[in-house]
């Protein structure tokens, strides 16, 4: 588990602050923000329609 909270913290950080960041950390970095948010779209009302 502490490995997997590092794993998170090291792509965020490469992510957000460094820039500099490989597909795979930001694939995880995707799927950590949208699977909330798109949790709390569903829960309070629906997703968007195009």
């Amino acid at each position: 588990m502490k490995n997997a909270i590092k794993t998170i913290l090291t792509d965020l950080n490469h992510v957000f602050v460094k820039g500099d960041s490989d597909k795979v950390e930001q694939a995880r970095v995707f799927l950590l923000l949208t699977v909330p948010v798109m949790s709390v779209m569903f829960i309070y009302g629906q997703f968007p329609i195009y």
